[in-house]
């Protein structure tokens, strides 16, 4: 979660992942994207106010303004008050309450995960997670030890593994939007 330099372009997402990551249909994606590309305008970001009103017309609009704007903020990196696309869809996945924690997670570790298709999360990329994800939640799990226990002195983790553990996390797991 959170590289822009490592972002894949919409493109290049599986659909059908992002489908089940969403809870949205392939055809609904697809006109979301077109639809933000006209409301974004020549910088291809939307305010805080426009992620709202894209939200609630989702038909996800149950999540809290005090929720969709802690979103909002976890993924404007940037601090711009502008989310782009990729940044965007990040925060509706991470506020969808139609698909599990897991998939959720899973679906966000490999969109930014430089080692995606070789199915492992690096030390350095995990613990860059786990401080997202302490961002996103307002957390302080140190990124140091929860690596730690999951890293069974190899190295690295399996992409899989390291989602199930922060799908379960006690600390992360407490929050339902």
């Amino acid at each position: 979660m959170g590289n822009r330099s490592q972002r894949n372009t919409f493109d290049t997402w599986d659909l059908q992942r992002l489908q089940q990551a969403t809870g949205l249909p392939q055809q609904q994606l697809v006109q979301l994207y077109q639809r933000f590309q006209e409301e974004a305008g020549r910088d291809g970001q939307i305010s805080k106010s426009e992620f709202r009103d894209f939200y609630e017309e989702l038909g996800q609009g149950n999540a809290s303004h005090r929720a969709i704007d802690q979103v909002f903020r976890a993924f404007d990196r940037d601090n711009s008050g502008r989310l782009n696309f990729e940044e965007f869809v990040s925060a509706v996945i991470m506020l969808n309450q139609q698909s599990n924690p897991y998939d959720r997670v899973s679906f966000l570790i490999d969109q930014h995960n430089p080692n995606a298709s070789q199915g492992y999360i690096t030390p350095e990329y995990g613990q860059h997670v786990f401080s997202r994800m302490n961002d996103f939640y307002g957390t302080n799990v140190d990124p140091y030890d929860a690596w730690s226990q999951l890293d069974n002195g190899q190295g690295y983790v399996s992409s899989n593994q390291f989602a199930e553990y922060l799908s379960n996390h006690p600390q992360y797991s407490q929050f339902q939007y």
